[in-house]
């Protein structure tokens, strides 16, 4: 009689709602949303340093342009000079030795004239609306509304900016690549009136990348830039900004915002078997998966708790004939480890995680390698929602 009982791998997708990492006051329940705009002092600062420039580049050609009427003068007396000598000399009929006219001095050579270098004037900072904040961050579990939560949004300028070439290919084929790296952070403060600021804190200060055109030669790009300098900027200002507003959105849900997500489990049963019958495992996994499609029903799952513990006594009731020790039992290894998988999945969402810890690594000391992956796997998204859970209940 051959024994080795096959495991059926279902994938089961159901929502639930994340809660955050940190709690506001539950007394409150709206949110406004504010907008500070530092990139204002930023494009204040460029416009004096950018008069600064022109005023030293102004005296420094007005320096030359004296020196240079200097010399030129000079060089005109000397010659009027000259001129004037050969003058009285040829009107006296003073001739060369040789008889010849003397010759008329050269007319000087003056040195060139100054000339202003142009001030490049700075990349001035477009405008943010605000409603492209406002609009676009949603706290989820809040309605928008006056003086409870204020998320405090801060649109910094961009600094570190500089362009960056890279060679590709040989011969005809050569192209150059170039992309704009710059650093565009933005601050985020979250505050209410019991708890005071939240959070404080400077997001996405590491260096960006926007991609522009590549080029057949480094001179057309510099060509290319004459006529798109401020272009490329305004382009890569609003790419970063409508970037950083939704990675923003994202942190701060994760940080407080009751979201819907999205999940999808491993849940296991065993494939339909000759010599024993598992439909006390089939009837298990149909629990287990009713329960999970509960769980999104509310924020502390209390609307599929009575769902939950009719899954989890299903499976108990199962583990209780579990023998390790029998390869050819019916609830051998390979089984029990499974079904303390899924009931690892079913603790972690009654919040029970100290009973999920356990049967976590009874699975990963088991001797079944799919049981140890499934754990490794989920490991890291139980010690989530417990540290989430613990901040709340």
């Amino acid at each position: 009689m051959s024994f080795g009982q096959n495991i059926n791998d279902h994938k089961i997708t159901f929502n639930y709602i994340q809660l955050p990492l940190l709690k506001i006051d539950t007394q409150y329940d709206n949110y406004i949303v504010k907008v500070e705009h530092a990139y204002r002092q930023a494009n204040e600062d460029s416009t004096v340093m950018f008069d600064a420039r022109q005023s030293v580049a102004m005296e420094l050609f007005m320096q030359a342009s004296e020196r240079y009427h200097r010399e030129r003068d000079s060089l005109d007396r000397i010659y009027l000079a000259q001129m004037s000598s050969w003058e009285q000399k040829v009107n006296a009929g003073t001739t060369n030795p040789d008889g010849t006219q003397l010759a008329q001095p050269a007319a000087p050579i003056y040195p060139p004239a100054p000339v202003m270098d142009p001030t490049e004037s700075p990349m001035m900072h477009s405008e943010f609306q605000e409603n492209l904040a406002i609009d676009r961050i949603d706290l989820a579990g809040y309605t928008r509304g006056e003086g409870e939560v204020e998320i405090t949004v801060t649109i910094h300028p961009i600094r570190s900016y500089r362009i960056v070439e890279s060679k590709k290919g040989t011969g005809a084929s050569t192209k150059y690549e170039y992309s704009a790296r710059y650093v565009m952070p933005i601050g985020l403060r979250v505050s209410n009136p019991t708890q005071g600021i939240m959070m404080e804190t400077m997001l996405f200060e590491g260096e960006r990348t926007y991609n522009m055109a590549s080029q057949k030669s480094k001179y057309d790009h510099q060509l290319y830039m004459k006529d798109n300098r401020e272009t490329i900027f305004r382009q890569m200002e609003t790419a970063g900004r409508n970037s950083a507003i939704s990675q923003l959105n994202d942190h701060l849900n994760n940080h407080f915002g009751f979201v819907e997500r999205n999940r999808t489990a491993e849940i296991y049963s065993v494939k339909s078997f000759k010599v024993y019958d598992y439909t006390d495992v089939t009837n298990a996994f149909t629990q287990t998966t009713l329960a999970l499609q509960a769980v999104g029903s509310d924020r502390d799952r209390s609307g599929a708790i009575t769902q939950i513990n009719t899954a989890i006594n299903a499976i108990e009731t199962i583990l209780t004939e579990s023998n390790i020790g029998d390869k050819k039992s019916r609830i051998n290894d390979k089984v029990t480890a499974m079904l303390q998988c899924n009931l690892a999945e079913l603790y972690m969402w009654k919040a029970d995680f100290n009973k999920c810890d356990g049967l976590s690594n009874l699975a990963l000391n088991s001797g079944e390698g799919k049981a140890k992956r499934h754990i490794r796997d989920e490991m890291g998204f139980y010690k989530d929602q417990r540290n989430r859970w613990d901040v709340h209940y």
